[in-house]
């Protein structure tokens, strides 16, 4: 029994080289494969997101120091960028679509992610000042009231504007259901969609459906960007499995009863080959007389076990099934080792270093990816309440206090190292030496800032794809939003300084139901608690998410009325909704990333006005 050991042992080493030499190659056939893909994700991507940065940071300096005065750049982008394709689009079509493809690159990236840039305000949460329970309770309160009431006037509000401009028009169920059950493939790859696709959109009544002339590109592909990575099941598209199994002879008999393989739509992982693999019965070819004709066709051939073919043709097979497998495996999972390997290395920068941003970042980004894309927690319930912001903050606490303790032995340096996650010095302040020491460096929360401000210029993009909806329901959903805005910029300070919170409390209530990318740079403007706008923001998407279709239903909505659910559900709770909604009803969703986009871009105009900012200040103080 020891010999056997031994020589299996010795048996596998001698095959280790053999092995890692062959995955080594199907890395490589991967690699050749994918190659499109792999590019554009990790070269164009990088590539892009620089180029957008340093518009940004030219825009910025354009404001400050000609125009002088203080308006963040992203969001000045994001509205030069939307009225620039809308321009472009309405002169030469084909060049908006090149135009569109190109920006599309870093800016769906970037809107794929944005949830991930939202967390250094929670990391950074055990710096703010002490609360008392009666501060909290009054929170609270504050939260539920106007949440509640916000809902059911903007509900009410937006059908008074519809009847009164006659644009409320009912579809069929069964219209409705047609149009939801196309075009939900996910991703912002702009690809052409199929004629079939082409010609059920065409059909919508009342949608702003794009024409046969229309940009040719998936209408719901930035709204999937922003649904993605809310812990909520969206149908995405997977991997580019069709063009793999096209370098993969997956029946390598050529028979049809080997291998059917058949095109699925999976709920949660998009198109992809599910293959059944059938077994040839066993038979056998004799010299039997009472089968005379099979006799006389194989009168000079032995006899032959189809059985036996079929098993020398298995090990091919199970080649090329373990080429998809590992294929699919490379896939799904590339990004996860690349990060997992960043996160060893940073683990010795942080022990051997005093710059502590690339063990942050790594941690915060392994973390997210972790919540995610676990396994463990399959209920789609219990993952809308598990939401990727709060839980992978609350992982990276706990391994930044695991590591501080091993590193100094001593709880007080978590807050010390938690000072150097947010120093403040992005990409708009990098070369700023004069306002900061020779060993402030960035940290992991400046650079996620740096990147949430390309998610704000991305925001453009479903604007942009929606317009025709924003044009035709201009008139119900202006006037709801516009309210809307200044209900927020007075009545919460009012409230809120008469109950007795602060006045940077009064006015972090601002940003409640503005989407974090939009509702930092506004409450930033207005001098307001960013902490309590960001708790705020996240705690409205999840409730609405849990408890908004219920609470429209209870209102006597109409399920079909999809102009008031979308901008309902968008002011007041924000983009994590627009997952929701995309599973429910496309055309919310695009109803609601519209009203998100545009009542945040007004909130953020406001912020910016002086005299705005003097009023707020008055009514939160006296």
């Amino acid at each position: 029994m020891a010999v056997f050991r031994i020589n299996l042992r010795f048996s596998s080493f001698r095959e280790l080289p053999k092995m890692v030499f062959r995955h080594w190659s199907l890395f490589l056939q991967f690699a050749k494969t994918s190659r499109i893909q792999l590019i554009k994700t990790y070269i164009l991507v990088p590539v892009g997101a620089i180029i957008a940065l340093c518009i940004l940071y030219g825009v910025d300096r354009f404001i400050r120091n000609v125009i002088k005065v203080k308006f963040p750049a992203s969001v000045a982008v994001m509205l030069i960028n939307f009225g620039f394709m809308c321009t472009l689009s309405a002169w030469r079509r084909p060049y908006a679509d090149i135009y569109v493809k190109i920006i599309d690159v870093p800016l769906s990236w970037s809107l794929r992610w944005m949830n991930l840039f939202f967390t250094p305000a929670f990391v950074v949460l055990p710096l703010s000042p002490w609360i008392s329970w009666q501060d909290a309770l009054l929170i609270v309160a504050v939260f539920v009231i106007g949440y509640v009431l916000s809902f059911v006037l903007l509900a009410y509000i937006t059908i008074l504007g519809q009847k009164l401009t006659g644009s409320r028009r009912f579809i069929s169920i069964f219209v409705r259901q047609e149009e939801i059950d196309n075009g939900m493939q996910a991703g912002s790859t702009f690809t052409p969609p199929t004629r079939t696709q082409r010609r059920s959109s065409s059909k919508g009544v009342g949608t702003g459906a794009p024409e046969k002339y229309e940009v040719s590109y998936e209408s719901d592909a930035a709204l999937s960007d922003i649904a993605s990575n809310t812990n909520i099941l969206v149908e995405r598209r997977r991997t580019n499995v069709e063009e793999v199994q096209r370098h993969l002879p997956l029946s390598p008999s050529g028979s049809r009863g080997m291998v059917d393989s058949t095109s699925v739509s999976d709920e949660t992982t998009g198109p992809i080959r599910r293959i059944h693999v059938q077994t040839p019965e066993p038979t056998y070819f004799s010299q039997n007389a009472s089968t005379p004709k099979v006799s006389s066709m194989h009168e000079n051939k032995p006899a032959v076990c189809r059985r036996a073919l079929t098993n020398q043709e298995s090990s091919t097979f199970s080649e090329d099934f373990d080429k998809l497998f590992v294929f699919n495996m490379w896939q799904d999972h590339l990004h996860h080792m690349l990060y997992g390997l960043g996160f060893i290395a940073s683990i010795f920068t942080y022990y051997f270093t005093w710059y502590t941003m690339p063990f942050q970042f790594f941690t915060a980004v392994v973390t997210f990816m972790f919540v995610i894309d676990n396994p463990f927690v399959k209920n789609p319930t219990y993952k809308k309440l598990l939401h990727p912001v709060i839980c992978s903050v609350a992982l990276s606490w706990i391994v930044f206090l695991v590591s501080v303790m091993i590193k100094h032995q001593a709880i007080k340096y978590f807050l010390t190292d938690l000072k150097s996650y947010k120093t403040g010095r992005t990409y708009l302040k990098l070369f700023d030496n004069a306002a900061f020491a020779s060993h402030v460096w960035p940290g992991a929360g400046d650079i996620f800032g740096t990147c949430m401000d390309i998610s704000i210029v991305g925001l453009s993009l479903p604007m942009y794809t929606h317009r025709h909806d924003l044009r035709r329901h201009f008139l119900s959903m202006i006037p709801p939003i516009l309210l809307f805005c200044a209900g927020s910029l007075i009545l919460y300070p009012v409230i809120c300084h008469h109950i007795g919170l602060s006045s940077e409390m009064s006015i972090g209530f601002v940003g409640r139901s503005i989407t974090l990318a939009l509702g930092t740079p506004t409450v930033e403007n207005l001098d307001g608690s960013v902490t309590l706008m960001a708790v705020t923001t996240v705690v409205s998407g999840i409730v609405g998410v849990l408890m908004g279709g219920p609470f429209l239903n209870f209102l006597k909505v109409p399920e079909n009325d999809y102009v008031t659910r979308g901008l309902t559900l968008g002011c007041s709770s924000s983009a994590i909704t627009t997952a929701y909604l995309l599973g429910v009803d496309r055309r919310a969703a695009a109803i609601s990333s519209l009203s998100f986009s545009l009542f945040g871009a007004f909130m953020v105009v406001l912020s910016a006005v002086t005299k705005v900012k003097d009023f707020v200040h008055m009514l939160a103080n006296s």
